[in-house]
């Protein structure tokens, strides 16, 4: 887990004239016999790394790949430092073994860089609920993945496709911040609860998240109201609609169609990149309408009438003082109300594993 977002500044610079058409340092058409350079960023106390012996092995497969940069970082501060030195160094691939907040972290320190071509990610599944990396990731054994992408670019070749992906820009108080999903309301209050309830009973990962969905939908059916799930006041703007005022149970907002435990609840339609989609404080005819939601299925019990709402924009501002998460990274509630704008211009090229 990185150090969180919530206790340090960040003060990254970011230049909108450069557009959103950064074109890769790498294609398929790389000459043939010129290695291409890679960098691995790995954070040691990610999930994978830390509890089940990734990085020792990745130290193992490091020794016959000598000329490949290795940095251990563990900070926010730390991964941004290596990114830059990584894009310095005019690095065609960088490897990212970590969570989704370590992947949030480079995108970050990547597209907040003065840079003319942009290096191919290739992620590995090395975090705890790695919903990044089975998205857009290098499959889902990331030591084999990261044998297969060291040995096949040191003789110039590129083990996979390279797919373009949006990705997610969060402003907020003069900063940017750049990542695959936004949650407020209940989604925040679920990853505290995970962390601080769950994790250090040892229940984690995939089967954490899921039992922590399950409470809080279980006491949102029943209609009981907790510390955790208080309602979130907001005035969103999505597109230029203004939605209706109404205290929030959560939201939810991506570039990515599937979430943890591979759901996908987002049922709108529309060409925005954003998907979003919010549930209102008590909203009505919950127990009916919970499975059209975790499947993303339209239902007439979907309504927003009945407090349901789901849409794709390619801008969303919110005016809230709640918490929110950005790939599972805290930001701490405002003593006031502030703006936080979404959107979704700008491109990153994953590599991705062949067949």
């Amino acid at each position: 887990m990185l150090t969180s977002p919530q206790s340090s500044a960040r003060s990254l610079d970011f230049d909108p004239a450069r557009g959103e058409s950064i074109p890769p340092r790498v294609t398929r058409d790389h000459p043939k016999g010129k290695p291409v350079r890679v960098a691995l960023i790995s954070n040691p106390t990610s999930g994978r790394n830390e509890r089940h012996g990734l990085l020792a092995r990745v130290h193992d497969l490091l020794r016959t790949h000598p000329t490949v940069a290795h940095f251990e970082e563990r900070t926010y501060e730390g991964i941004v430092n290596a990114t830059r030195t990584a894009l310095r160094d005019d690095t065609g691939i960088i490897a990212v073994n970590g969570g989704d907040g370590t992947v949030q972290a480079v995108l970050t320190s990547m597209l907040s860089a003065p840079i003319g071509a942009l290096p191919v990610l290739a992620v590995l599944a090395g975090g705890t609920t790695n919903t990044t990396a089975r998205n857009v990731g290098y499959g889902q054994m990331p030591l084999e993945a990261l044998e297969r992408v060291l040995s096949a670019s040191a003789t110039g070749v590129l083990a996979g496709t390279v797919e373009r992906h949006t990705v997610l820009r969060a402003d907020v108080e003069g900063e940017s911040q750049y990542g695959m999903m936004f949650g407020a309301g209940a989604v925040y209050h679920g990853i505290v609860f995970a962390r601080d309830q769950l994790a250090s009973r040892g229940v984690r990962g995939q089967f954490g998240a899921g039992l922590a969905l399950a409470a809080f939908l279980l006491k949102a059916i029943r209609g009981k109201d907790s510390p955790l799930s208080r309602p979130l006041a907001a005035d969103i703007v999505a597109d230029g609609v203004t939605l209706p005022t109404v205290p929030y149970f959560g939201m939810l907002a991506s570039t990515m169609d599937r979430q943890f435990l591979g759901l996908s609840p987002y049922w709108g339609v529309g060409p925005g990149s954003i998907r979003f989609s919010a549930m209102r404080h008590r909203p009505r005819h919950l127990a009916r309408a919970i499975v059209p939601i975790l499947r993303g299925r339209p239902s007439r019990w979907l309504d927003p009438e009945f407090g349901y709402r789901s849409l794709n924009a390619d801008e969303i501002t919110m005016e809230f003082s709640g918490g929110f998460t950005l790939d599972g990274e805290l930001f701490e509630p405002a003593r006031q109300a502030r703006m936080l704008t979404l959107s979704a211009r700008q491109s990153v090229w994953f590599l991705r594993a062949p067949g």
